[in-house]
């Protein structure tokens, strides 16, 4: 029943007709590899008629796997296992509004049963939301 209900929700903002001045953002279900999220929380997905592609939530940074110190690497090896248990115990995994910012590389917003990743990694101070702010300094934790 929630299943259904999710999906519905996002496939109401798939063919919402948008309000005036308004995009509509799109939001696919690309199957995802969970086991296979990169040390800088990359998501491996598959796109039809493109492949493979690698997935960096939009909006978030995060302690970096070659960090200048042990205490960001240690962050970013958390953070990496943190999207994967996540994305495995998830019934709905939706990336919306992909952009292209490499050859095989896509960013997007992240939404897991309904919750964005950015919200998760930030919530567990595993990452920081680029709003302008200066960049954390991982190591002083």
């Amino acid at each position: 029943m929630n299943r259904r209900l999710l999906c519905l929700a996002v496939l109401g903002l798939t063919t919402a007709a948008p309000a005036a001045g308004r995009e509509v953002v799109t939001c696919q279900s690309w199957r995802h590899q969970p086991i296979d999220v990169t040390s800088d929380s990359r998501i491996p997905a598959f796109v039809p008629d493109r492949g493979w592609v690698s997935v960096h939530p939009r909006g978030v940074e995060g302690p970096q796997p070659d960090g200048q110190c042990s205490t960001e690497r240690f962050l970013a090896r958390l953070a990496q296992t943190t999207i994967v248990l996540t994305l495995r115990n998830a019934r709905l995994v939706a990336f919306c509004a992909p952009r292209d910012v490499g050859a095989n590389d896509v960013e997007a917003v992240v939404l897991i049963d309904g919750v964005d990743l950015q919200r998760i990694l930030v919530d567990a101070a595993l990452a920081q939301p680029v709003d302008g702010t200066p960049r954390r300094d991982w190591c002083a934790h």
